[in-house]
């Protein structure tokens, strides 16, 4: 017997709680790996190699994180579009937590050898394979559950993930004061093993959110058997996947260059207190997590084209003052790392998970939308701090770097423009129709009056 009762959408205050605790936990447990590799990994796996050798092979196991970023937006992808986004998001929040509890709890180089490194490089491809998975669902949950006109600011609150950011830059540097001289031999598992303790928090906190009706509906008005293969999502889709991994990639070199990299730079090369460069960091986090929802704001307001294309062209701008920035001192740090994140980052990530989401169907989207921002992380994000070093290790010079920077955000931009077209013109008719019929209810209204 077919019910008649019609469920009710999920309050918009708890898809905001959800999806701010569940891409913050997921961006602190990644984000925390890329810290340790920039401060201690390298020390504490790899104590045999030099220390700009041992800087490069911990960042190495960074990027290793995200070859499997790409796998994870394959496998979760198409259990989300399959078995639905709730059940394929507990799943890949667990699978973080997990991993991330075991590289605090990890023994070291000096404890078991080189199965040490190799157990590190293991839990972070488990990570990844997470993440991979995880930014796609969370983003769709909001997305597919928001009121009309909201979509872009809704999904900026899993960009406020970036609280993960925050989150692991002040654990880190508590943890740095904290333990003092211990920090290297033991201090830094502590937000590791903090890290589980939160995945519980959300754990807890996400049980409750359920699949929008977009997608029920869809799913219930397909045949078994009838969904869009793999290969067919592939094929039919190729060039928003394509354009996505140019948005995507320019966002990311811009991102871990600056972040990842940047700390190292200003730690190892320029030799500035770790804890200052941490405080430093913490706090332009901060301001990148406010900056966030404004954009995701403008991006409803206007159009995403002109946030995307707008934070491409601040990249483009702050590429070579940024390390002239970092050579100030720690305030400079500071400032380069807050006006990169808040004018370029921030404007480029709010409204990605809307423009790659709207390129693809209900049955297809979060397989589509994974892959395109998973795809470029792996092979442009991961590599981006291994690149960065690898260049100042041949010129010797930042410049080399600020052309890097340059160059990618300069390609993102173009895609970005491609790739809201269809966007820009639906918005454009839209309007045109909007103003049509005010148009005819003025005139309505007159020749009432005049009757």
């Amino acid at each position: 017997m077919a019910s008649n009762t019609v469920s009710r959408p999920p309050s918009q205050r708890r898809l905001i709680i959800a999806g701010i605790s569940t891409s913050t936990i997921e961006y602190y447990d990644f984000l925390l790996y890329g810290t340790m590799a920039a401060l201690v990994f390298n020390k504490v796996f790899f104590p045999s190699f030099s220390s700009a050798a041992g800087t490069l092979a911990a960042f190495a196991t960074f990027a290793f994180g995200f070859i499997a970023r790409p796998i994870g937006s394959l496998v979760f992808g198409r259990m989300g579009d399959r078995l639905g986004r709730k059940r394929t998001l507990m799943i890949s929040l667990t699978l973080m937590g997990f991993s991330t509890l075991a590289i605090g709890l990890m023994p070291t180089y000096e404890m078991i050898g080189i199965a040490a490194p190799l157990l590190l490089v293991a839990m972070r491809f488990l990570q990844g394979l997470s993440l991979g998975g995880e930014w796609a669902g969370a983003s769709l949950v909001l997305i597919e559950n928001s009121k009309p006109g909201r979509e872009n600011f809704m999904a900026s609150m899993v960009q406020i993930g970036s609280l993960g950011l925050v989150l692991s830059s002040l654990a880190t540097t508590l943890a740095s004061k904290f333990t003092g001289e211990h920090f290297i031999t033991w201090g830094w598992r502590l937000p590791f093993l903090l890290g589980f303790v939160m995945f519980l928090f959300t754990f807890w906190i996400r049980r409750n959110i359920e699949d929008s009706a977009e997608y029920t509906e869809a799913k219930a008005q397909t045949a078994p058997g009838a969904q869009l293969s793999l290969a067919k999502t592939l094929t039919s889709y190729w060039k928003p996947i394509v354009l996505g991994f140019f948005v995507t990639g320019g966002g990311v070199v811009v991102y871990f260059t600056i972040t990842t990299y940047g700390i190292a730079y200003a730690t190892t090369s320029l030799g500035y207190n770790r804890t200052s460069v941490l405080d430093a960091l913490t706090l332009a986090a901060v301001v990148y997590s406010v900056a966030i929802p404004v954009a995701g704001w403008c991006a409803d307001r206007w159009s995403p084209r002109i946030v995307l294309v707008t934070g491409f062209v601040f990249g483009v701008l702050l590429s070579f003052p940024f390390f002239w920035l970092l050579g100030l001192g720690v305030i400079g740090v500071f400032v380069g790392l807050a006006m990169y994140l808040a004018l370029s980052h921030a404007l480029i990530q709010a409204p990605q998970a809307v423009v790659y989401g709207r390129q693809f169907p209900p049955l297809a989207r979060y397989t589509g939308t994974a892959l395109s921002h998973a795809l470029p992380t792996a092979v442009v994000g991961g590599t981006a701090p291994v690149v960065a070093q690898a260049l100042l290790t041949a010129t010797g010079s930042n410049l080399a770097l600020s052309i890097y920077i340059f160059i990618m955000a300069s390609l993102g931009a173009g895609a970005a423009y491609l790739l809201t077209a269809q966007d820009s013109v639906a918005r454009r008719q839209a309007k045109v129709a909007q103003r049509g019929i005010a148009e005819k209810t003025v005139s309505g209204d007159t020749l009432g009056a005049k009757r």
